[in-house]
């Protein structure tokens, strides 16, 4: 990939990630937040960022149907987190 683009990339992801969590920052000013961007494989960056948390809380699609479905970053974290795992529905 050309430097030039992602850097590009990652400064926007991180201007969106930062808007995203604005919110939540303000309302749990006590909870600990680590913002990182990584252009890679969004299942083993979370496991290994996770790897010294306390707890590790991810969102899933809110599907309609029998059963809830799991994507492949909730599933990586499930089975190969080290530590606790929260999954939650989002809309």
């Amino acid at each position: 990939m050309d430097h030039e683009i992602t850097e590009e990339m990652t400064r926007d992801a991180r201007d969106a990630l930062r808007t995203a969590l604005r919110p939540w920052r303000e309302k749990y000013p006590q909870v600990d937040v680590a913002e990182s961007i990584r252009l890679a494989n969004p299942s083993i960056v979370l496991v290994q960022a996770a790897e010294d948390a306390a707890l590790l809380v991810v969102g899933r699609a809110h599907r309609h149907g029998p059963a809830p479905h799991l994507g492949p970053v909730a599933q990586a974290a499930i089975h190969h987190g080290r530590c606790p795992v929260a999954v939650v529905p989002h809309d």
